[in-house]
């Protein structure tokens, strides 16, 4: 039998080992790429309650059962939330249920692993404490009735490679437990795709902005937005372009629009720590051509997002829209407009650039001018990937924008501080039918009214002048 196979009638358990991020996005990652590479996912989840705040704890693997590997490793090659893959050989709570569970494993489906031509590796894993060199060779001494490898240990370039996971995660008042909770042998298959976020560090990039998203969140949300090769992928806050970059790496065409002239045509300061004025080349289209993604690259405009410059005609032009809108606190909300009743545009001179007045552009009107948006120009199935900044003791499920052509598909938390957090919004869109054309954004709260709503309420509470 050889790798990569199951036997006729057996079914393989794949564990996946998921990296720790206090998103907790991660199932949500896996099931959106599955779905774009267009299967779904039977989750085996290891649930816990926590002991301390009594909810739900983050699941530090699961078990992917009735899958084709094939499929495993496609989800491998895109996501950023899990770190590893295994062919799930064996598991129990301890030891000797462990020893068990691998012998019944069938011997068919490993044989092939311990021929003497197979050069192997068996590496200890501990999830939540540290393992020592003494205590990981006792461990591998453990198993070795179980395993007869016949091939020689090669720690540098094995044929096969092979890991002992014990899990200590349920710590109880801050120190891991004793015992594990359980313990999993496996095959590795592969690894994500951690690697990116040392590849398109914004450490290592040119142009960069004082809002510059997080490389793993960026590659996250294009996940969640179920861009693959040849869609079409739009950001109509696009700022440095952030989250284009990823976009463009899993074969997305990227567009972006944005009401700052300086960031768009590479003029002012630069944001980064005395690296002085802008030059020509900070721009995005220089940045993709920088990591090899310009052909992915179709433009950036100078546009304002309260009147978009994307006419669409009812034609649906996006597979995705994947942005992150000013909130007020690093950078403004502003939209074109007068405070003059009456303003008049004067007539150009040839060759004159006319920088239009601009004037505030609030929350409310921010978002409902976004999901507006997103319904007219998805295409159906599309996807819009957002954020949505909350002050904490104002939320609950009122605050989400809602559009009748939009299905809220997942609203994941990230706290920024005591007071505030922001929530990863991830919608779909639907088909047109028994859908007025006249539908429009709503938001079933106040909290966004005005000026400057969630600005004001960020710095009273974090200058110390929180009222409740």
């Amino acid at each position: 039998m050889s790798k990569g196979q199951c036997l006729d009638g057996f079914k393989c358990k794949y564990l996946i080992l998921l990296a720790q991020d206090k998103l907790l996005a991660h199932i949500s990652e896996l099931e959106s790429v599955a779905q774009t590479f267009g299967f779904k996912l039977n989750i085996k989840q290891k649930a816990k309650i926590s002991p301390t705040t009594g909810k739900t704890d983050f699941t530090k693997w699961i078990i992917l059962q009735e899958i084709a590997e094939e499929n495993v490793l496609k989800l491998m090659s895109r996501s950023v939330c899990a770190m590893s893959a295994f062919e799930l050989w064996g598991s129990g709570s301890d030891f000797s249920l462990l020893k068990q569970s691998i012998l019944e494993y069938p011997l068919e489906q490993k044989r092939d692993c311990f021929k003497e031509t197979q050069s192997f590796a068996i590496r200890v894993k501990g999830i939540g404490k540290k393992m020592s060199s003494e205590i990981q060779r006792e461990r591998i001494d453990l198993l070795e009735d179980v395993l007869p490898f016949q091939g020689k240990v090669d720690l540098v370039n094995p044929s096969g490679e092979f890991y002992l996971v014990e899990d200590y995660s349920n710590r109880v008042q801050g120190q891991p437990p004793k015992e594990p909770d359980a313990i999993l042998f496996g095959r590795l298959l592969c690894n994500g795709q951690r690697s990116l976020i040392e590849r398109y560090s914004l450490k290592k990039r040119k142009f960069i902005g004082n809002t510059s998203m997080d490389v793993m969140l960026s590659i996250l949300m294009t996940n969640l937005g179920g861009i693959n090769k040849n869609s079409v992928v739009c950001d109509p806050f696009v700022g440095t372009g952030s989250l284009l970059i990823p976009a463009a790496h899993f074969g997305g065409y990227v567009i972006g629009g944005d009401i700052n002239y300086n960031i768009i045509h590479a003029r002012g300061r630069s944001s980064r720590k005395g690296a002085g004025w802008r030059q020509k080349d900070e721009t995005i289209r220089h940045t993709l051509m920088e990591y090899g993604l310009r052909s992915q690259y179709l433009d950036v405009l100078l546009c304002d997002a309260a009147c978009h410059a994307w006419n669409t005609n009812g034609k649906e032009l996006f597979d995705a829209i994947i942005t992150d809108p000013p909130y007020g606190i690093r950078e403004a909300c502003q939209k074109v407009g007068s405070k003059k009743q009456n303003p008049v545009v004067p007539e150009l001179e040839p060759g004159l650039t006319h920088f239009p007045e601009q004037t505030e552009y609030h929350l409310e009107d921010v978002f409902k001018d976004l999901l507006n948006f997103a319904a007219q120009s998805l295409v159906a199935g599309g996807r819009l990937v957002y954020w949505l900044p909350v002050y904490r003791a104002d939320y609950s499920p009122k605050v989400i924008p809602t559009h009748s052509l939009l299905k809220l598909m997942y609203n994941h938390e990230q706290i920024l501080n005591s007071h505030s957090s922001r929530r990863l919004i991830v919608m779909e869109k639907l088909t047109k039918e028994n859908v007025t054309e006249t539908a429009q954004a709503v938001i079933s709260s106040s909290v966004f009214s005005g000026h400057n709503s969630f600005r004001d309420k960020y710095f009273s509470a974090h200058n110390g002048n929180e009222t409740r």
